[in-house]
């Protein structure tokens, strides 16, 4: 299992030459949920993480990062290990939004996303990824 420091040390290795084309957040699904922020609300790709569980959950939007990302929760997306509703009230869950500064990033997102879901190993894979 993954610690929140890891997830970001693969993302940073990975792309470090591509680091100012992303912003990246830290939330708490509270904080998240009322943030009316341009750079939250903005295209990216989205990882769910908790202490006793590691990544949840690896997606990406190529229009609101956050938006979509809590869509999981109203959704109950889940598997035989986890119900994403579960974490809606949770303080310890983190949203971490790695989002594109600009649309001129946003290819970028797409191999974020793939790299992201091979190398951090959710817990609820992405149907797509097999």
């Amino acid at each position: 299992m993954l610690s929140l420091s890891e997830v970001r040390s693969i993302f940073e290795k990975e792309f470090s030459t591509l680091l100012k084309h992303f912003n990246v957040f830290e939330l708490s699904i509270s904080e998240a949920s009322n943030s009316s922020s341009n750079d939250i609300n903005s295209p990216g790709v989205y990882i769910f993480w908790h202490p006793s569980y590691g990544v949840i959950k690896v997606g990406k939007s190529q229009s609101n990062s956050k938006k979509r990302s809590l869509e999981h929760l109203g959704d109950n997306t889940s598997n035989s290990k986890i119900e994403m509703g579960s974490l809606r009230d949770d303080p310890k869950t983190i949203l971490l939004l790695l989002n594109a500064v600009n649309f001129d990033s946003l290819h970028w997102v797409l191999s974020l996303e793939a790299f992201m879901e091979w190398n951090a190993k959710p817990l609820i894979n992405a149907a797509r990824m097999g």
